[in-house]
């Protein structure tokens, strides 16, 4: 697994930076919010000032940058490209992430261990397994990056508010149940919405004892291998997938729930999460890295020192 994982970022250095990056030049300071929506369109979404609700206030919020959906593998093989060619080997081997969590979530999860961050194939997939500062630091590496070729010091990336997040989910609206503009999970063909837990009808049981109704998420091998061939997700979807919402951002709602800066929670839901508890203002306990969760960066602007 160790050798498949520093094979792929031996070859991550010989490939060029993502459309974000790749559109950076250096001959001219990037100063106007014109020129930084241009130049930063193919990845990150524009998010006008506005109001939200927030822990059921009402709350109004500066315009900001976010990125389109979650940070990939690809993204963060680059950032670890960068701290290895910079011979800091610690800082380098503190970045992995700890790909052994697959085998703590679910017994039809042992593949990911060894493909699913080295893989070419999950390149376009969120960035999951990683801790909060490992969150941080790729942010800080990105503010660097973006800094030294925009000319432009007052830019910062970083974890987004929970707020900004409602306030990107919510769109034009004050609150909504989900990122798009309706209180369903499923298109009117049917289609889910989002990458989340289906649990429909077959899921359901009444206990002969107290005459209540029981979830049941075990499933014989039979459904297992159904599952395996029939479902529309590889556990985690692409980063960009589904359809966005009208900030033309992606996969707010389920797929990998979201770091925020309360330090406590994550948002949003995931991939394992039934579909209530991948509304907007979902939100459970953050205990340190998963492959339930991965981040997405928010940019703005700061005062330079």
């Amino acid at each position: 697994m160790k050798r498949t994982l520093l094979s792929s970022i031996l070859i991550s250095t010989l490939i060029l930076f993502s459309n974000s990056l790749l559109s950076l030049k250096k001959e001219k300071k990037v100063t106007t919010l014109k020129e930084m929506k241009k130049l930063m369109q193919k990845g990150y979404s524009y998010v006008p000032s506005g109001n939200t609700i927030y822990e059921n206030d009402t709350v109004s919020l500066q315009a900001f940058f976010m990125m389109k959906g979650e940070v990939t593998n690809f993204h963060y093989l680059e950032y670890l490209s960068h701290v290895k060619r910079s011979g800091n080997m610690e800082a380098y081997n503190k970045a992995l992430p700890d790909t052994s969590l697959w085998t703590k979530s679910s017994i039809h999860n042992t593949k990911y261990t060894q493909y699913y961050f080295s893989h070419p194939a999950y390149r376009n997939y969120p960035v999951v397994n990683i801790t909060r500062e490992q969150a941080e630091a790729y942010c800080v590496w990105l503010t660097e990056i973006w800094r030294k070729n925009t000319g432009n010091q007052s830019l910062v990336f970083r974890l987004p508010m929970r707020a900004e997040y409602l306030r990107a989910a919510n769109g034009s609206a004050l609150r909504r149940p989900f990122a798009w503009d309706g209180p369903f999970i499923r298109k009117a063909d049917g289609r889910y919405l989002c990458n989340h837990l289906a649990l429909g009808n077959t899921n359901i049981t009444r206990d002969p004892e107290t005459n209540e109704f029981k979830v049941i998420t075990e499933y014989d091998a039979l459904l297992d291998a159904y599952f395996e061939e029939n479902s529309s997700s590889d556990i985690l979807a692409p980063s960009k997938s589904f359809w966005p919402n009208e900030f033309d951002l992606y996969n707010l709602n389920g797929n990998a729930s979201e770091m925020v800066d309360e330090k406590d929670i994550v948002v949003g839901g995931d991939w394992n999460s039934p579909g209530y508890d991948v509304r907007n203002e979902s939100t459970r306990k953050y205990t340190g890295a998963s492959p339930y969760i991965s981040f997405r960066p928010v940019m703005t602007f700061v005062e330079s020192k």
